[in-house]
Order: C-alpha cells, then structure tokens, then sequence
C-alpha cells in the first residue's frame, strides 16, 4: 500500500471560514480509533478511500501519513495522483461541540479552541470552504449527531455571522436526483447554496414557460372542440333534427358526451322541411285530395302551414 504525509491542520493558518484550529484543543481519541481517510469529505463507505497512521502533533502541525486502499479502483488512483503531486490538499472533519469555543485572539482572529476530530480528507482545493467541515456547532446537532451518526450538519447562518464565515461558500447537500435534475456537475453531492438557489430559479422560470405553452395548446384545442360542437348542432338543426331553440343545451351535449349527441341526434333521418315542401318535388305533387291525404299527419300539417292557398283549394 502507498503512504504519504500530509499536514492535517496549521494552526497558524486562517482558513477559508475565517477562524484557526488550536491544535492543543483538538480531541484525537475517536479519530485515532477510526482513523479513516474519506474522499473529499462524503459520508458513504465507498468514500472511504484508506487510513491514517502515525497521527501526531509536531509544533504547530498536526500530521499524519495517509495509507491507500491499493484494492479499490478509486482509492489507488487517488493515492498515484497523490504520489505523483497532482493532489497534495487535506481536510479535517471536526466537532466544534459548542460556538463558546469558537474565540477571539488579540488578533482579532477568532479560535476554535476545543473541538473533536472525526475524519481527515483528501480534498483538491485545501484552501477552499472544504479546508474545515464542520459537522455539528448547536446542542440540537450534537444530539443529533450522538442519536445518529456523523450527521454533517454545518453551521447555521445565524452562527456564521457570528465569525466572518463566508456565507457565499455555504455548501448544500443534494441526492442524485436533485443533482441531476438541476443540471450540476455530478461528481459531487456538495454545491455551493448560491449555485443551487440560481439553478432552481432558473427551473422554476422554464417550468412556467412550459405550463404556459402547454395552456396555450390546451386552449387551442377546446378552441377547436367548441366550434365542432357548435357546427354539429346547426347542421342538424337545418336537417330538421333539433328544435333551434335548443341549440344551446344541444351544444353542451356534444362538447360534454360526443357519442351520446351521435346516438341520439346525429344518427336520425332528417325530417321533411318547409323549405322542400315549398319548391319540392312534394309539393307539387299534391294536387289532388288524394294527394294530401298520402301524407303523415306531420307532412299534412307542414304542407298546410306553408302553402295556405294550395290547402284551401283542395277543400274548396
């Protein structure tokens, strides 16, 4: 297995949250019993990428030499590229327990003077938000973090402005999906908060532009429905099959139940009309008693109503 140092914690050095780890604050029982070293902080057994050996404190360092798991893939690529310096950054996991231990020096340079260590990670960028991963600062997250496990809860922003953390570095964790589904980079759980609140902004804008257009066809089609409906009803009041005045309801029938309207009126024979008794063949072929009476009662009353001279002369 490779082996290399790194300096776990300079606690002359200011890191990214503005504060300074006192090394003679740090509590290295649990990390000792658990020396594991995880991939860029993740919380998962697959991120567990070696173990720590020979921790200690020289003068202001805390070091230790990372030791790689050369049976997995992952871990012994990320010891070669250690070996051959293209990473050389770490980063320490700590438990502050409380914000009283978070305090100022005559520097005006806050100290974090008691903390607990629970992991140490081989991170690309040491001097980033992740140089320091706080995983609990409240009562509330201590519990949390005793009833659980390493609950990886960061500070609240109420207790960052307290120090001059940097709150634009704040770091969200995400699930796959979320990653996925916002469009960000997937080789991290971890986003930046301003990065993930400009992502679901931009989400929600193309969802209603979406649902927008998506009315607009839908509109388009009732559109549609509501004049076949109506063209329907008026073809078949000219056929003679629905009485005109109620050409309203006869329209609701066809928008709500189509097959029903079809059943009932579509498919009827199309009466006489007046008109085609009037210049018809019909009427002219009435022109006798015996003609008139051929008719259906129906027909007669027609015949009667529209040619009143013609019905006249029969019973002259």
């Amino acid at each position: 297995m490779s082996r290399h140092k790194f300096i776990l914690n300079d606690e002359t050095k200011v890191n990214q949250f503005g504060f300074r780890v006192s090394n003679a604050g740090l509590d290295l029982d649990r990390f000792r019993a658990n020396p594991i070293i995880l991939d860029n902080h993740s919380n998962s057994n697959f991120s567990v990428i070696g173990r720590w050996e020979h921790i200690q404190i020289e003068g202001n360092l805390l070091t230790a030499e990372a030791v790689f798991d050369d049976g997995d893939p992952n871990a012994k690529e990320i010891g070669r590229k250690v070996g051959a310096g293209f990473i050389k950054g770490s980063s320490l996991g700590l438990n502050p327990f409380s914000m009283s231990n978070f305090v100022i020096a005559p520097d005006d340079t806050y100290d974090l003077v008691k903390s607990e260590v629970l992991e140490a990670s081989i991170v690309p960028i040491p001097n980033n938000a992740n140089a320091i991963k706080l995983y609990a600062a409240t009562e509330d997250s201590i519990k949390e973090l005793a009833e659980t496990e390493v609950s990886e809860i960061l500070l609240m922003a109420s207790d960052l402005s307290k120090f001059n953390i940097n709150n634009s570095m704040k770091k969200i964790t995400l699930n796959l999906s979320a990653v996925s589904a916002l469009g960000l980079p997937g080789n991290t759980l971890e986003h930046d908060e301003s990065l993930v609140n400009d992502k679901i902004i931009n989400l929600k804008s193309e969802l209603d532009a979406a649902n927008l257009k998506i009315k607009g066809f839908q509109d388009l089609e009732n559109d549609k429905k509501a004049k076949l409906s109506a063209d329907t009803v008026k073809a078949d009041i000219a056929a003679g099959k629905i009485d005109a005045t109620k050409e309203a309801d006869y329209i609701k029938l066809h928008a709500e139940f189509p097959d029903l309207y079809k059943s009932t009126v579509t498919d009827l024979p199309a009466k006489n009309k007046l008109g085609a008794l009037v210049s018809g063949v019909q009427v002219a072929e009435v022109k006798t008693m015996d003609d008139f009476q051929k008719l259906d009662l129906n027909a007669q009353l027609e015949f009667k109503t529209a040619n009143p001279d013609q019905y006249k002369a029969l019973f002259s």
